[in-house]
């Protein structure tokens, strides 16, 4: 177990390095697992552990408030085609996207951010358009 002091982050030293512990709320309560890697995905952090669960940034103990979320703008047509073909490629291999805590469940739950984000941002365009007529 890692003292508390350790566990206590400020957003300089934030996100953990691979290797640390990390503690996080599941849906069987608080957990812990091994830090792997961090990834951005198409919207937010997510952090792969050791066993092969992933974890999105909001859900990880001592996590910046608010969470840093990329802007739609900032993701690539490359980044955007990529998750796309890696859900085809998982849904194609019999992964099941209701296993929680999965890398199935993380890309599809970024890929529907990213789009509901996305198609948002146009609406909202769209109206500003609208009310400058």
């Amino acid at each position: 177990m890692i003292p508390t002091a350790k566990q206590l982050r400020t957003e300089a030293d934030w996100p953990p390095e691979g290797g640390e512990m990390l503690g996080f709320k599941s849906s069987a309560g608080f957990e812990t697992g091994i830090l792997k890697e961090v990834r951005w995905g198409l919207v937010w952090r997510d952090f792969i552990l050791e066993d092969g669960r992933v974890i999105p940034e909001h859900r990880i103990s001592g996590s910046p408030h608010p969470q840093v979320w990329r802007r739609v703008d900032e993701v690539t047509a490359a980044e955007q085609e990529a998750c796309e073909e890696r859900l085809l490629n998982m849904a194609n291999s019999g992964m099941d996207p209701r296993k929680r805590d999965q890398l199935f469940w993380a890309e599809l739950n970024q890929y529907l951010a990213y789009t509901y984000l996305k198609f948002k941002k146009a609406g909202e365009q769209q109206g500003n358009q609208r009310t400058a007529s």
